[in-house]
């Protein structure tokens, strides 16, 4: 099974390779302190190196506070970086932009505003003529089952049909990367491994850029084409280990993979890696 194990670094120590040196997404020496400069500083990312390509499905593991959120945010331009820099496409990214799509744990929606309203509100706010906008709309709604719901309100669907249409809220912009933070950690097991599934087949389709947080080992190494793993804070990147099941061609038993002696091999080297970090 194809990994990233790094090289050996002086003292003896292995760099991990990053995919730093070339990618549509690129992290340059990031590094995050909150309250820099003053008694109360908390450096929160070490200087961290990472890249990806168009198409990557990426995702981010490590023991609880290790930063991962933090790493996602600086690509998202929620936050600026201490020190290094963030591009996208070589764009140095200095805010957010309709090129990144974000999705939290909870799906933050309006509750004024109906399921259609709602997957509508990034396009409506680009000024995108009616007729495109409720194409797309009705595209993505489609897309994640939630078109005969078009004319109810959040509060009437249930939590994974809600996270359904924060999904839908994020494509419907059609942005060339898509930022997710737990986004599936608030579900009953059942829902979540549809949710998987439905997410797998949406990233298939539409050949996006995926940035994936979550604390699921199964989740990551299913979904991801790379697991990159995270030390304790401040983080940095311990390993990025190429997972293939993501790219696995025809039709996927999301349960026959997770149970191959594969799937449970890469799964334990990269709980290895967190339970060394103390994230057990």
């Amino acid at each position: 099974m194809p990994d990233h194990l790094g090289v050996p670094a002086a003292g003896g120590d292995a760099v991990p390779d990053t995919g730093a040196a070339s990618g549509f997404v690129r992290f340059d020496q990031v590094s995050v302190t909150y309250g820099a400069g003053t008694a109360q500083a908390v450096p929160a990312l070490s200087p961290t190196d990472l890249g990806f390509a168009q198409g990557d499905f990426i995702c981010i593991v490590g023991p609880s506070g290790c930063g991962k959120t933090t790493l996602m945010q600086t690509l998202a331009g929620f936050l600026k970086p201490t020190s290094g820099t963030v591009s996208v496409a070589g764009v140095a990214v200095t805010g957010p932009g309709p090129d990144r799509g974000v999705v939290f744990q909870h799906a933050a929606l309006f509750p004024w505003k109906t399921v259609a309203a709602n997957a509508g509100f990034g396009p409506a706010m680009r000024g995108l003529p009616k007729a495109e906008r409720q194409a797309r709309v009705e595209y993505w709604l489609n897309s994640v089952g939630l078109w005969e719901f078009r004319n109810r309100y959040p509060y009437q669907l249930s939590g994974g049909m809600q996270q359904r249409l924060a999904i839908a809220r994020a494509l419907a912009n059609e942005p060339d990367i898509l930022l997710m933070d737990e986004p599936f950690g608030a579900l009953d097991a059942l829902t979540r491994e549809k949710m998987q599934e439905e997410l797998h087949a949406v990233w298939k389709r539409r050949g996006m850029t995926v940035l994936f947080i979550t604390h699921s080992v199964d989740e990551a190494v299913y979904l991801g084409t790379d697991v990159v793993v995270m030390s304790q804070r401040p983080g940095r990147i311990l390993q990025r280990i190429a997972a293939p099941f993501a790219r696995l061609a025809g039709e996927r038993d999301i349960r026959r993979i997770k149970a191959g002696a594969d799937f449970v091999t890469l799964r334990e080297q990269v709980l290895a890696l967190i339970w060394g970090e103390g994230g057990g």
